[in-house]
This record gives structure tokens, sequence and C-alpha cells, in this order.
């Protein structure tokens, strides 16, 4: 007989997180929050609750409301439509400077997860991708992120030297090259394992973690959480708890891939062996960084310059923008 994902998580929060009782979760602060699907951020929620890191840090998480709209799941999170919100920390930066009453709480998922991919033999560098097309979600701040930092450390401006293929999600600029209709695509995972299983052919030209590692000798800042700023008046503290929930989440998720995707697979709308395919390459991983860290916050500031000095974002952020 199967196990519901609901049955799954009971039963990890009944033997892992016996210290929180109903008696005390009701004296707990709780926060709302959201997810993305399809991909692999609903199974670090859900594996997050399973799990009971929440209460065990003695705060108690609702089940995220999953959308599948970004524009609709950003702007219910600006209305206040909930607490906290997963996303790219330059993206979250530019609702702050606009006014939205935010706080950047934590990185969870570095720059590994990007890259440009092709299948094309005569494709070596990135230079080789001069006067190709390149297949790209335009719309993303994850577009935007990755064209400042290639033309900031290597003089390359993706969007003079190549033809962009305008794509509506990371998935398709994959399905063009590997229907040979692009020469390349900008995208992340778990869509470029998700196409090289369909096509072992194609490979990984570029991995922006990689190239900002070499260039900044730091890890890349990309997805993390943000949190209202209305509920970090409401429970002062509440922030200190969220850090031990999610390093405990980030812990757990690259220790136990095999069983946190296999929990999730109807949320995350992917079969489980792709996203350990994903893990095991190195590119999907999950590296915790509190903004209580100096180190890691300044890790966010230090890309924030590079963003304004490309006239991406209108200025650098500074450190009213952390928790």
């Amino acid at each position: 007989m199967s196990i519901s994902r609901r049955t799954f998580a009971q039963g990890l929060i009944g033997s892992v997180a016996m210290a929180a009782s109903p008696a005390w979760a009701e004296d707990m602060p709780r926060l709302s929050w959201a997810t993305f699907t399809p991909g692999f951020v609903p199974a670090f929620m859900d594996y997050t609750l399973a799990k009971g890191f929440d209460r065990a840090s003695g705060v108690v998480l609702d089940p995220p409301k999953p959308y599948s709209s970004l524009t609709s799941y950003y702007g219910d999170f600006v209305a206040g439509a909930f607490d906290m919100c997963f996303g790219s920390w330059d993206t979250f930066a530019v609702r702050a400077f606009a006014g939205v009453p935010m706080r950047y709480l934590c990185g969870i998922n570095p720059g590994s997860l990007l890259n440009i991919v092709t299948m094309s033999d005569q494709i070596k560098s990135l230079t080789d991708l001069r006067g190709k097309t390149l297949a790209a979600p335009t719309s993303s701040g994850t577009f935007r992120l990755m064209k400042s930092l290639l033309h900031s450390f290597q003089g390359f401006d993706i969007e003079k030297e190549c033809t962009i293929q305008t794509v509506d999600h990371p998935l398709g600029g994959v399905t063009l090259v590997l229907a040979d209709r692009a020469e390349a695509a900008l995208t992340w995972e778990p869509s470029v394992t998700i196409g090289a299983l369909k096509n072992t052919k194609l490979r990984v030209l570029l991995n922006m973690g990689g190239v900002y590692q070499t260039h900044e000798k730091a890890e890349m800042p990309f997805l993390g959480l943000a949190i209202r700023q209305q509920a970090l008046d409401k429970y002062p503290g509440i922030a200190d708890r969220l850090y031990k929930t999610f390093a405990a989440g980030c812990e757990a998720m690259n220790a136990e891939p095999q069983a946190a995707y296999s929990a999730s697979e109807k949320t995350t709308g992917l079969p489980t062996s792709t996203l350990v395919t994903a893990t095991q390459s190195g590119r999907l991983k999950y590296v915790f960084a509190s903004m209580d860290d100096p180190k890691s916050r300044q890790a966010v500031i230090r890309s924030s310059e590079i963003l304004a000095a490309e006239k991406d974002l209108p200025k650098p952020v500074t450190d009213t923008f952390f928790v």
C-alpha cells in the first residue's frame, strides 16, 4: 500500500519532533509561506516540515500555498498574502527598493544551479556563442543576473553578441536546443538534467556558480527566503528560530535527497531520479547562508554592487535589506 505525503509527514513529525507537543505548538509563532511548482522547491519545504525542523526550533510553518505563476507568486507576497517567499535575492532587492516592507532572511541554493547548455561540437567557450542563437527566459530576474555577471567577469554581452530567442520557461530553452532550433540555452536545474536525460549529447558549456567562484573566490548567492517586516515586528527574535529551521532543512536535503524527493513527487511534478541526478551532478545543492553572518551578507552586497555597476539594479543593497 502506498504512503501518502500527509501520512509520511505526520509519521516523521511524530518521531523527530516529539519535543514540540500540540499544546506547546499553540504558543509558538506561526508563519505562512508559499511555494512555486513544478520544481525542486516544494521538496525542500515539504521535507523541512515533515522532519519537524520548524517546531523543533520553536516556530510553526503552515503548509506552503502552491503557485504555478511567478507573477501571482511574487505579486501576492508583495501584497502581504503570506509572510515568507522563496526566490532570487535580486528579485527581492528590486521590490525592497520599490518600498515593499521585506527583508532578506537567508540563502538556500547558490548559483551552481545556473548554466548555459549546448549540443554543438563547434561551441567550446562563451565567445563561440557570437552570432549564435541563445534561448533564454528574458522576463526572469535570472536572465538579468547572468547577463550582468557574464559581462562584468568576462566582458561578454549576450544581448549584443547573440540572437536571443525568448522562452517562457527554463525547460523551453533546453527543448529548442534538443530540437536544433537554437545553438545554446540559458537555463537552470532541473531543466539541465531533464534535457541531458533525453539526449546525452547535451552538455554544460558554462556553470555560472563556477565562473563566480573563480572570479570572486566565493559561493555565488542566488535563491533564498525573504520575510515581510510585519512578521519580524510581530515575533521579535523569530529570525534565529528560522535560521535553525532552514539550516537543518538544507543539511537534510543534501544528506537524504532520495527520501526527500520521493516524498514530494506529486508536488515537485518530477521523477525522484531526475532530481537525485541533478543533485549528484553538483549543480543542485543546498547551502544555508544566514544573513546574520557577515560573510554571507557581504556576498550578497558584493553581487549587488556588480549588478548596480552593470545598470541592472538601481543601486547596491545595504544592511537595511537584511534581517
